[in-house]
């Protein structure tokens, strides 16, 4: 395909970045949500013991839960600070970088082989084979690399509809879609 003019903002940069963090953010959801019924199962484990017993193992374990779940609300506490943080001074100052680096003449094209990028001081080549996955929303198309966070991402608002619809067909055929594992 013939390049096409990209128009990069802050707000369309953002928005992209926010659907690739929350992506990401399932994923750790599940890990999260499988520890959860670990603890649960030790905790049912623990006081199993405390009552089935006459050991003292389960008296330790009786106490020890308690401790155990504190540290396991910490942690999620502490997850949930780094995601603001990330989401607040992180991934703008990202959005606003993105935007100061891509001047007004950049263009992108794509072909069978490869995806160009083309500032005007110097071009990025990819092939396709050096993206791992691909992800389609409603009006965008994201094409990630082996860090989520280095995505290519197109929306209609950046290039045009018609350049947006060819380059998610384009990635149908050359890459699997990305699914939270």
């Amino acid at each position: 395909m013939e390049a096409v003019p990209v128009h990069t903002s802050f707000e369309e940069t953002y928005r992209q970045l926010l659907f690739i963090d929350r992506f990401i953010l399932a994923a750790l959801k599940k890990k999260i949500l499988k520890r959860s019924f670990f603890y649960l199962g030790l905790t049912a484990v623990m006081v199993a013991a405390f009552f089935f017993t006459d050991s003292n193992v389960g008296a330790v374990g009786l106490f020890l839960s308690p401790v155990l779940w504190l540290c396991f609300g910490l942690y999620l506490l502490y997850l949930r600070w780094k995601t603001h943080k990330r989401r607040s001074v992180t991934l703008r100052d990202l959005a606003t970088s993105i935007v100061a680096e891509t001047d007004s003449e950049a263009k992108l094209s794509f072909t069978e082989e490869a995806i160009n990028f083309m500032l005007a001081t110097k071009t990025h080549t990819l092939k396709w084979s050096e993206f791992q996955a691909y992800l389609e929303e409603e009006n965008t198309v994201y094409l990630f690399q082996d860090s989520p966070y280095a995505a290519w991402s197109f929306s209609d608002k950046e290039i045009a509809a018609t350049a947006v619809k060819a380059l998610k067909e384009l990635a149908k055929r050359k890459l699997p879609v990305l699914s939270v594992a």
